[in-house]
């Protein structure tokens, strides 16, 4: 009996060393899984914001161009003004000088007017010259073309 009792007392530690020893083996093998798990998670954690940061990249690059056509608009904005500005200053100009141009239409008209009362005239003079010429009471016999005034 004694040396059935040493034998017990020898195997009993070493069976709860060992019964220690499963659960401590499957605690770490529980772990591991864990561990695994995480790791998938955080691949997949990561691809999204490798992901989300290409479409940041994006974006940022989409507002700088923004940010350029901007200052295009700006520019194209500041040349507006002074075309605007210029305008401006034309139509002051022509409303000045309207009263100007109406007198010069209105001279204008009063010229060609006259123009054509005195073609009228000088047709009406050369048609005179050539009956006299025709009729030989100019002197020497002169021989000329009149008229050529064309519709006046």
């Amino acid at each position: 009996m004694g040396k059935h009792l040493q034998l017990i007392g020898t195997i009993v530690p070493l069976l709860i060393v060992a019964v220690g020893l499963i659960g401590w083996v499957l605690t770490l093998r529980a772990d591991i899984t864990a561990a695994q798990t995480e790791i998938v998670e955080l691949r997949r954690a990561s691809q999204v914001v490798g992901q989300a940061s290409r479409q940041t990249e994006i974006e940022i690059n989409k507002l700088n161009k923004l940010i350029e056509d901007f200052d295009e608009i700006e520019a194209i904005t500041e040349e507006v003004d002074v075309l605007i500005f210029r305008i401006d200053e034309l139509t002051e100009e022509v409303g000045s000088n309207s009263p100007a141009i109406e007198k010069i239409k209105t001279d204008l008209a009063i010229a060609n007017d006259q123009m054509k009362t005195i073609m009228s005239d000088h047709a009406g003079f050369g048609d005179a010259l050539k009956d006299l010429g025709k009729s030989g009471l100019l002197p020497s016999g002169e021989r000329r073309d009149y008229g050529g005034y064309g519709g006046y």
